[in-house]
């Protein structure tokens, strides 16, 4: 009858949540994708091994949790993957495969604790330990990360749909909170709308990796876009008021003859006309890299990757907001080849 009852508890924890205690200094951290998590009961170390609360890191894999309090069971699912446990048990069940585990499935204040690994592992989450701080890290590799990122790729509701990435993206996950990102966001937003494929800022900054430098740093524009099937072209025609010629190769600068605002607007209209995926507009006074992606017959609208929420934004509503389009230094286009 207590077993019973333990169980019938276990289960309306499990299911509600409860309130979060205060953490003390000698405490485990468990982060998932870099986000520490909370729990109503801390994690403990049983023969090496750690073992943590079920729900905060079912929840933080968004995956379903099913209680049967006959036997203790818990079951988790994200749809293609099962996994089953049972208290005082160390045996799981993966997609019906019987597999043993290092240390038993246990209760602990009144919650239901398991290895971390039996309930990372078989959803394809990869763990990592600090010594130093005593930290577990839960994380995806790069490869499943990226095909859950590039599923989420959305396009924008404008003349020209467009594909639209935030620095601060915390499902992009990229460093130092995507500073100085906005040159390889806007590179990844032109060339997934040029070329038709989900193409993603992590794309971009591995080749910049690749090349020896920080992911930020824009290794060569120009090999850049030829990674994946592009070239760099003048983003004007030549007989153009505002053409000032095909800069800084490396770049693909187009440079600009431009006095007012009214010029950089024609001047962005005439290349969205010419390149209706859009442009890269470049701001150097500030700096910063946009994509120009519409425009109407007083605006030109931006794709800004430094601000969230900042497609198609008027240039006042954008991160530049106390600049002006005069202020625009030169603009990138991309062709395929």
């Amino acid at each position: 009858m207590k077993k019973e009852l333990l169980y019938i508890i276990c289960a309306l924890i499990l299911i509600t949540g409860g309130k979060v205690f205060a953490k003390t200094n000698d405490e485990i951290t468990v982060k998932f994708q870099d986000k520490t998590l909370e729990f109503n009961s801390s994690p403990i170390i049983t023969e090496s091994r750690t073992l943590v609360q079920i729900r905060p890191i079912a929840e933080a894999m968004s995956l379903e949790i099913e209680y049967e309090p006959k036997g203790g069971k818990v079951i988790l699912c994200d749809g293609v993957t099962e996994v089953r446990f049972a208290v005082n048990s160390d045996i799981s069940y993966i997609n019906g495969e019987k597999k043993k585990m290092d240390v038993k499935m246990t209760v602990k204040d009144d919650y239901t604790f398991i290895p971390i690994r039996y309930l990372a592992e078989p959803f394809g989450y990869e763990i990592g330990y600090e010594e130093g701080t005593k930290t577990v890290n839960i994380s995806l590799p790069r490869e499943k990360a990226l095909a859950i990122l590039k599923e989420k790729i959305r396009t924008g509701s404008g003349k020209y749909p467009s594909t639209y990435y935030c620095q601060s993206q915390e499902d992009i996950g990229l460093e130092n909170n995507g500073k100085g990102y906005c040159w390889v966001c806007s590179y990844a937003m032109l060339l997934s709308d040029v070329t038709k494929t989900k193409l993603t800022p992590l794309d971009i900054a591995e080749v910049n990796i690749k090349n020896g430098y920080s992911g930020n740093f824009m290794s060569g524009h120009t090999s850049i876009a030829a990674k994946f099937g592009c070239a760099l072209v003048p983003a004007l025609s030549e007989n153009s008021p505002y053409f000032g010629g095909f800069g800084n190769l490396k770049r693909g600068e187009t440079d600009l003859i431009i006095e007012s605002d009214r010029d950089a607007y024609n001047a962005l209209r005439e290349a969205l006309d010419k390149f209706p995926n859009g442009v890269i507009a470049r701001f150097e006074a500030y700096p910063h890299s946009m994509v120009a992606v519409d425009y109407d017959e007083n605006d030109i609208y931006f794709n800004d990757p430094g601000i969230k929420n900042g497609e198609h934004k008027k240039l006042p509503e954008t991160c530049l907001k106390n600049y002006s389009l005069k202020d625009l230094s030169y603009i990138q286009a991309i062709a395929k080849k």
